[in-house]
């Protein structure tokens, strides 16, 4: 897969031979409905016999619009992983274009002329609530218009769950509430992180319940805090572990949030790894206990959970 990066304007020199059915959207998250739009591209290209390429952007339209808090400046999806699921998903180029307020300032007629037709789109495809400039004109079903019918154009409709809309906010959500079973569903796979194992403070290990303690980019959305089941994928193997985000509240007031996982029938040094964190199911809120011993009485309640739920989920560690 090729990943082309872009600024505003388009380099003169940069030419695009290859026609391409082009699949538009920022794809945080990807999501269902997200991968729908990129599953119905890639069938008309294989119809029409053309490359599929994918048109998104490096951060969040909206911060060219607004300040944004640190916590809704985050991603569902950091770029590594983005770039790997579109590469599963059979995307041969990805037009990845700096979203900048020049860029954003482009009439529709401009962004068509200078960035779709450019791409030599044959078709391009979006859900049906893209936008490609001002929300009240730049909508789908003006870009034939816009576009005077260069190419043809695809309107994804939306994909529900339980009846509502599954979108990137609804994701976004589930995670503050804890509700990574949901999550899951809306994105069809494990949520996943990625992060490295760092140094902690040790108190799991003389608790009898060691943990890694990871270290995720500070972009990176989390579950809200809480105690999870999930899977940890160390030198391409996986193991099962309880992560418990929190500020362990039984031994401080003031300590910060952490990812601390106790991998369940694993004994390594791994400080310095890269790790892959599946997150499954919310177990139950953080506690504050009164005892140590009341903690690794929990402990043990949380690894039998843990245990359990893998007799009914064996497939989550192939």
């Amino acid at each position: 897969m090729q990943i082309i990066k872009l600024t505003y304007p388009i380099q003169d020199s940069l030419d695009f031979e290859d026609k391409v059915v082009l699949a538009m959207g920022f794809f945080d998250g990807l999501h269902k409905g997200q991968q729908e739009v990129i599953r119905q591209a890639k069938l008309k290209a294989k119809e029409l016999r053309v490359k599929l390429a994918v048109l998104t952007y490096d951060h969040h339209p909206k911060l060219v619009y607004k300040k944004m808090t640190t916590h809704e400046s985050r991603y569902l999806t950091l770029y590594d992983y983005k770039m790997k699921l579109f590469e599963s998903y059979g995307v041969d180029e990805v037009f990845y274009v700096n979203y900048s307020w020049k860029f954003q300032n482009q009439t529709p007629e401009e962004f068509v002329k200078n960035y779709l037709m450019r791409f030599n789109a044959v078709a391009v495809v979006a859900g049906f609530d893209h936008t490609y400039g001002h929300k009240d004109v730049a909508v789908m079903e003006n870009l034939p218009k816009f576009s005077n019918n260069s190419f043809q154009v695809i309107t994804v409709p939306p994909v529900k769950l339980s009846g509502e809309k599954i979108s990137s906010t609804r994701i976004r959500q589930a995670l503050d509430a804890g509700n990574v079973d949901l999550v899951d569903e809306m994105i069809g796979r494990p949520f996943r992180t990625e992060g490295v194992i760092v140094h902690g403070e040790e108190r799991g290990r003389l608790l009898g319940y060691p943990t890694a303690n990871v270290k995720h980019d500070g972009m990176q959305w989390l579950p809200a805090i809480g105690i999870y089941i999930v899977t940890v994928k160390v030198a391409n193997k996986k193991f099962l572990g309880m992560a418990s985000i929190g500020k362990n509240v039984t031994f401080t007031d003031s300590h910060p949030m952490t990812t601390e996982i106790n991998l369940l029938n694993f004994d390594d040094n791994i400080y310095g790894e890269n790790v892959e964190v599946d997150w499954y199911s919310h177990r139950r809120n953080e506690i504050k206990f009164k005892t140590a011993d009341q903690l690794i009485d929990q402990l043990a309640k949380d690894k039998k959970d843990a245990l359990d739920y893998l007799k009914s989920h064996p497939e989550i560690l192939n």
